[in-house]
């Protein structure tokens, strides 16, 4: 949702925009990957434990995207692409607008995100069970190729989520420059000024 109107008719306002329960997972969220990017090669233990929270934390945000609060729903901020070519040429005159929520690109790429976590943890898993013959997928059997090929596509898939990591840092540094508020200070608080 975009607020719109001229500059002097606007007021700031702060509103509740993330709830405590989809700002937990999000910072949970964070912990854990950094605790399973540090521990792959170091503490294999470690690492399955975090994976496992991944796991678990993402499918309470599935659960939460269709049942939560306002803001947290998926069909919220699902965008359009008329939405996203207009946020992209916006960015560009580096007058990005006002959104409640999540802005159109910050809405794909929070998608883009899940997808890929969602893809690193069936894989680690899947080589769980293939390799020690534990988690969801220790009746799993497959020849070493497979076995190879899942190493492969879990190594890609990280690969490609720490990309997205870094995309996804950097727009919100730019957005809280352009826009003028810390938007980590409103993933904190829950609030976003308007």
């Amino acid at each position: 949702m975009q607020i719109t109107g001229g500059n002097d008719e606007r007021r700031d306002r702060s509103l509740e925009v993330w709830d405590l329960s989809l700002r937990l997972f999000h910072w949970l969220l964070a912990s854990a990957f950094f605790v399973a990017w540090w521990s792959e090669g170091r503490d294999l233990r470690l690492h399955m434990i975090a994976g496992s929270i991944i796991a678990g934390l993402l499918l309470y945000r599935f659960i939460w995207g269709f049942c939560g609060d306002r803001y947290a729903r998926f069909s919220v901020f699902r965008p359009s692409r008329a939405s996203v070519v207009r946020h992209l040429r916006s960015l560009l005159r580096l007058q990005p607008g006002d959104h409640v929520g999540h802005t159109p690109v910050g809405s794909l790429m929070i998608f883009a995100l899940l997808g890929c976590l969602l893809l690193v943890a069936l894989t680690g898993m899947a080589l769980s069970g293939l390799q020690m013959g534990t988690g969801l997928f220790a009746a799993l059997n497959a020849d070493f190729a497979t076995e190879l090929l899942i190493q492969d596509l879990h190594r890609w898939c990280l690969n490609l989520l720490l990309m997205l990591v870094g995309i996804h840092l950097a727009g919100v540094a730019a957005e809280s420059l352009l826009q003028r508020r810390n938007l980590v200070a409103a993933m904190i608080t829950g609030k976003k000024t308007i």
